[in-house]
């Protein structure tokens, strides 16, 4: 194979391995390109417990005879094997033993049930651990041995896999913690739903689905509503004010409840909104602690409720840092609790009336 051909199949297959996902796809993959790469009559990968040093799983172009003959007396008589891993390097049979040698080793024993004679292999490094190993086997005469260019080839694929490998680890493992996360979020007793600062919908949990009705319009818009309207106030304030938190009390279908939206992080778009819902109030079910409150008290719980930081309430309420500290300490003294988590969470189970 001339260079520009070498050169136009590693393209293509460097391409397919970028393109795969899962593991599995990149297994797939590599064994549907590498051929066009490296000319071989046999191909194997196999991928290996980098503790234990036993094979996990194998991906072959070869019967499966041939491979259990190869774990039964050929893989503890292999010296291409026992090269590439403690050299972590490629290597073939032509350069790994003379021919006697090798014509004589379990390895060779086990070519023979496809009708294999040479065999070339080379390390999968993936972060830096021995993950595997891949494997070219020839039949006599059908190519040459394998020669300088196709360990070069080897060397080229074998930290290419590597590569497409770890980004397929990686995959897997973000797509396994999505899933646990949404199965912990579904089983949150509060409705919470996920956009982008834009009010694109991202996610929402079970009780969101069931309970507030977040249905979405093929548009991926969801439809209009108190709670949404609240949202994209929310969002608003998140996106336009720079605010944290956005907190407000809202009525929707009959029901009341505390609709919190808050952006997790400055360095991406997302915002998230937890619905917290409120018993519908009466006189009996009402908490005293207003009425313990002065006007003013009452105005800064109210604005420390909605998540504003103490200067963001002073600017609100046309006053000094300071005196925002008093009031507080005063409001903390008579609703008896002893910090702002504690006195917003007061506030949002008391049916404190909204307006």
């Amino acid at each position: 194979m001339s260079d520009r051909n070498v050169d136009r199949e590693r393209r293509r297959f460097s391409h397919a391995l970028q393109s795969a996902l899962t593991l599995d796809e990149v297994a797939s993959a590599y064994l549907d390109t590498v051929g066009r790469v490296i000319q071989a009559d046999g191909l194997g990968l196999y991928i290996l417990d980098s503790a234990a040093g036993t094979v996990v799983d194998v991906y072959a172009t070869v019967g499966g005879e041939m491979l259990d003959e190869y774990e039964e007396y050929g893989r503890p008589d292999d010296p291409v094997l026992r090269f590439v891993t403690e050299r972590r390097s490629p290597i073939d049979s032509s350069r790994v033993a003379v021919p006697e040698a090798w014509d004589r080793c379990g390895a060779r024993q086990a070519l023979r049930t496809e009708g294999l004679a040479h065999s070339m292999e080379a390390p999968l490094i993936v972060s830096g651990v021995m993950y595997g190993t891949i494997s070219f086997a020839r039949r006599p005469g059908s190519f040459a041995v394998f020669g300088e260019q196709d360990l070069a080839s080897a060397r080229i694929v074998g930290e290419e896999l590597g590569l497409a490998t770890e980004r397929a680890l990686r995959y897997e493992a973000t797509v396994r913690r999505a899933a646990a996360l949404e199965h912990a979020l579904d089983r949150m007793a509060q409705a919470v739903v996920v956009t982008d600062l834009d009010g694109q919908l991202l996610f929402q949990n079970r009780i969101a689905r069931r309970d507030w009705d977040f249905e979405v319009v093929p548009d991926g818009v969801p439809r209009p509503g108190a709670i949404v309207t609240c949202i994209g106030e929310g969002l608003a304030a998140l996106r336009d004010d720079g605010r944290r938190v956005f907190t407000r009390s809202v009525h929707d279908g009959g029901r009341k409840a505390i609709v919190k939206t808050y952006r997790p992080s400055e360095r991406d778009d997302t915002a998230v909104t937890v619905v917290f819902p409120c018993a519908e109030e009466t006189v009996s079910q009402r908490l005293p602690i207003w009425e313990v409150l002065t006007r003013r008290e009452q105005e800064i719980a109210q604005l420390v409720s909605e998540g504003l930081t103490t200067k963001q309430i002073a600017a609100r309420a046309f006053i000094s840092e300071n005196t925002v500290k008093q009031h507080l300490k005063r409001v903390f003294a008579k609703t008896d609790v002893s910090n702002r988590a504690e006195l917003v969470q007061l506030i949002w189970t008391s049916g404190r009336p909204s307006g």
